[in-house]
């Protein structure tokens, strides 16, 4: 029987693609174990050319695994760590399986944009053009790694997922965040055959967005949420229903109407621009490979 202190269940991607309401859902589910944080990044200094902790801190996490078919680590920036990273896992982990999300590259980037405005990461003043223009100079000259230089890099897929591919082959799941958006009952009976296990349990699930972006009135209350939310993450993950019920009681309190900030035609052509050479590429991979096809690639 197979040793239970490390995950089996890895999310490694990408960034603002539902990997956190697709945690969310997975380990709702009695055969999932998680280990109430969601993202451990164990793995994730390599992605940085750093050593990683000792191993005992990592299956400290799992220390409470017992009966079910699968533990989770759901870190979205693994898929970005290269085959460093992904020896480096195949190396320490049991045998496991790897989940990825993919999002159309132009509004990955959008409500990437959104998301370090709504945490307050980037100023005000950035416009979605300004970001653009910074990020592209950033990404240029290759300084350093922020969230800058990474932000364009990160939505072109056909740099990272072909190796992953080609070594985990059927252990490897790609899932479309629009399909999981869209038919999130029909997306999670496939993933729980994919896993087998029970999908009965996700036909009863009720599904609700995590991890929403959103804009608010006062940022100093803001601020202290986000640190609440933090500090308290393995608390209201083992409290789900009191975390919606506290949640929707901020929205209520401090959230702007205007979900999103103001996107105009051209900055989302001038996105489709610069994704358009990494998006053919992987149409031709994805074909190759006889994968499914996101819409956003037909």
């Amino acid at each position: 029987m197979m040793k239970r202190d490390l995950p089996n269940l890895i999310i490694a991607g990408i960034h603002k693609a539902a990997t956190t309401s697709l945690y969310t859902y997975l380990t709702s589910h009695p055969d999932v174990y998680g280990p109430g944080k969601k993202e451990i990044h164990y793995f994730t200094p390599i992605r940085f050319n750093k050593d990683i902790k000792k191993v005992e801190e990592y299956k400290d996490f799992y220390k409470n695994w017992k009966n079910e078919k699968y533990a989770i680590d759901a870190s979205p920036s693994y898929i970005y760590g290269g085959k460093t990273l992904m020896h480096k896992m195949i190396e320490i982990l049991p045998p496991h399986k790897i989940i990825i999300i993919l999002r159309n590259p132009v509004d990955r980037f959008i409500s990437n944009y959104n998301y370090l405005k709504s945490k307050l990461f980037i100023e005000d003043f950035y416009t979605l053009n300004l970001f653009i223009d910074k990020c592209l100079e950033e990404e240029k000259k290759a300084l350093r790694d922020d969230d800058f230089s990474r932000a364009i890099m990160e939505g072109r897929y056909i740099d990272f997922i072909p190796e992953w591919i080609e070594y985990y082959k059927e252990n490897f799941k790609i899932i479309y965040f629009e399909d999981l958006v869209k038919n999130t009952k029909i997306v999670m009976k496939e993933l729980a055959i994919w896993l087998d296990i029970d999908r009965t349990i996700f036909e009863k699930m009720v599904y609700t967005e995590e991890n929403k972006t959103i804009f608010v009135k006062n940022k100093i209350m803001h601020k202290s949420a986000l640190y609440f939310n933090h500090k308290f993450e393995i608390f209201w993950r083992k409290n789900l229903k009191l975390k919606i019920f506290f949640r929707n009681a901020y929205y209520n309190l401090n959230k702007k109407r205007m979900d999103k900030q103001n996107i105009n035609s051209e900055e989302v052509k001038r996105l489709t621009s610069i994704y358009s050479d990494s998006n053919k590429k992987l149409l031709t991979y994805l074909k190759s490979n006889d994968l499914p096809l996101p819409e956003w690639l037909k």
